[in-house]
């Protein structure tokens, strides 16, 4: 039974030991999976009473040493204000949800660590709320 728990701490703790991590207007997002050429990050923000929002970035896997460019792609919400029509399954979760949409980033810089800007909106909508990330750094 403790080797189940402790096994189970781990892997809860798991996302903590991500490569890459920034604090962005929205919240911490760290750097959670590869899924193929797709980065995947984690936008945590259950400490502002919201949830967890996965940004499937394709190609960014084939640029992870640089140089970094602009990327689209889709993020997925456990939670959010208003449902989209439609559902979208979250890659690594496995689940359906209707809270999702489209972002557009920019890489700055030359060098690692990166920071990135850019917006995002709900559904199919264009994307126009700003979103912005500066890496963490140090121990």
């Amino acid at each position: 039974m403790r080797l189940c728990l402790a096994l189970a701490a781990t892997l809860l703790a798991a996302p903590a030991l991500a490569d890459e991590a920034w604090v962005s207007n929205y919240g911490p997002v760290i750097w959670e999976t590869d899924i193929g050429d797709t980065a995947v990050f984690l936008l945590d923000e259950r400490a502002q009473g919201r949830g967890r929002t996965r940004l499937l970035v394709p190609g960014l896997v084939l640029d992870m040493g640089g140089p970094r460019g602009a990327y689209s792609g889709v993020w997925i919400a456990d939670a959010g204000e208003t449902p989209c029509a439609s559902e979208m399954i979250d890659p690594v979760a496995g689940t359906k949800t209707p809270h999702w949409g489209t972002f557009v980033i920019t890489f700055v810089g030359t060098e690692f660590p990166f920071e990135w800007a850019g917006v995002w909106g709900a559904c199919q909508y264009q994307a126009f709320e700003p979103i912005s990330a500066e890496p963490v750094t140090g121990g």
